[in-house]
C-alpha cells in the first residue's frame, strides 16, 4: 500500500483518491478522497511560489505539479519509490 502525508498531519490512502487538484481557497494542493456518499479533501502540497520568484527561479505550473504527484505515486505503486510520500519534502 502507498500513502500520502498530509499537511494537517494524517495519512491517505492513494487508492481512495478520486482525483488531485488545487484549492484556491485554501491556496493548497488537495486530494479528494471519496468514502461512500460523502467526498474529503485533504491538503497535500502548499506551493510556495514567492520564494522561487525571489529565488530568481520560474514557478511550476498547478498541472506540472500534479502530473509530478501522479509520477510519484504511480512510481510508488509500481515498487519504485517510497510507501508513504511527502509532497511537501518531494516538491519543495
Amino acid at each position: 500500500m502507498v500513502w500520502i502525508k498530509s499537511l494537517e498531519g494524517s495519512y491517505i490512502n492513494v487508492d481512495n483518491i478520486l482525483s488531485i487538484t488545487f484549492d484556491k481557497k485554501c491556496n493548497s494542493f488537495v486530494a479528494v478522497v471519496g468514502y461512500k456518499d460523502s467526498r474529503l479533501q485533504h491538503k497535500i502540497f502548499q506551493m510556495r511560489a514567492l520564494e522561487s520568484i525571489l529565488a530568481g527561479d520560474k514557478p511550476k505550473s498547478n498541472n506540472e505539479i500534479i502530473e509530478e504527484m501522479i509520477l510519484h505515486i504511480e512510481g510508488s505503486r509500481s515498487g519504485d519509490g517510497e510507501k508513504i510520500i511527502d509532497f511537501m519534502k518531494l516538491l519543495d
